[in-house]
C-alpha cells in the first residue's frame, strides 16, 4: 500500500522561520488538526526520487473526516480510488477492475494518511514533532520514533490556519509533494462517500 504511505504530509519552502522544538509543538499541531473536523478539495501530487528528479504527477479530489475516514480519488493520469470508513480500507483500480481490501489495523494507524484524521493525542507517543513559523504560516515536521516505519519525515504547512500543502519522504528516500486547492474545511459531507461498494465484476483481494 505504497499510496497510503505517501498521502498525508507537507512541505513549505520559506526563509527566516523561527524554530521550536519544545513540548508545545505537538500541542500546536493538535490545535490545528482539532480545528479541522472535515476537509475536502483538489490535490496535485508530484513524486520525486531521492536525487530530486521528477518521476510522476497525479491530480484528483479528496474528502477527509476525523477520525479515520477518507476518500482519495486520483483522476489523472490513471484513475484510482482509496477509501476508508475507519473499519476497512479499500484501494480500487478501475483499469484493472481490482479492489484491494484490508482491515483498518493498528499498523495502518501509524501511517501518514491517518495523521489528519486520527486521535492526535497519540502523536507524542509515536512521533517527534518540530514546529517552525513565520508571519501567518506554520510548518510541522513529523518524524517517526520507530525508524523502520513506512516514512522518514512528514511535513505539513498551514497558512492562515488552513492546510495548503504537505509532503512525505518515504523509506526509500522518495518525496511525494501535495498541493491543495479549492479547500473547504468543516463543511458537511455525505457519510456514504466513506463506504465503498465494489462494482459488479471487480476482483476483490483481501489482505
Amino acid at each position: 500500500m505504497k499510496l497510503i504511505a505517501r498521502l498525508i504530509s507537507s512541505l513549505l519552502i520559506f526563509t527566516a522561520f523561527a524554530a521550536y522544538a519544545d513540548d508545545q509543538s505537538p500541542a500546536q499541531l493538535r490545535k490545528q488538526l482539532d480545528a479541522m473536523n472535515t476537509l475536502q478539495g483538489s490535490f496535485v501530487q508530484t513524486l520525486f526520487d531521492k536525487t530530486g528528479k521528477k518521476l510522476d504527477e497525479q491530480k484528483g479530489t479528496f474528502v477527509m473526516q476525523r477520525p479515520g475516514k477518507f476518500f482519495w480519488k486520483t483522476e489523472t493520469p490513471a484513475p484510482q480510488l482509496l477509501v476508508s470508513n475507519q473499519k476497512t480500507i479499500w484501494l480500487y483500480d478501475p483499469d484493472l477492475q481490482t479492489v484491494n481490501e484490508r482491515p483498518f489495523s493498528d499498523d495502518l494507524k501509524k501511517t501518514p494518511v491517518l495523521l489528519l484524521s486520527e486521535d492526535v493525542d497519540k502523536l507524542r507517543k509515536n512521533f517527534t514533532i518540530n514546529r517552525t513559523q513565520a508571519d501567518k504560516s506554520e510548518k510541522f515536521s513529523v518524524t517517526p520514533k520507530v525508524t523502520e516505519g513506512l516514512f522518514q519525515e512528514l511535513l505539513l504547512v498551514f497558512v492562515d490556519n488552513q492546510l495548503v500543502e504537505f509532503s512525505i519522504r518515504d523509506s526509500l528516500g522518495q518525496l511525494s509533494h501535495f498541493t491543495l486547492s479549492n479547500v473547504k474545511r468543516n463543511q458537511a459531507v455525505d457519510e456514504n462517500v466513506f463506504n465503498f461498494v465494489a462494482p459488479a465484476g471487480a476482483d476483490i483481494i483481501k489482505n
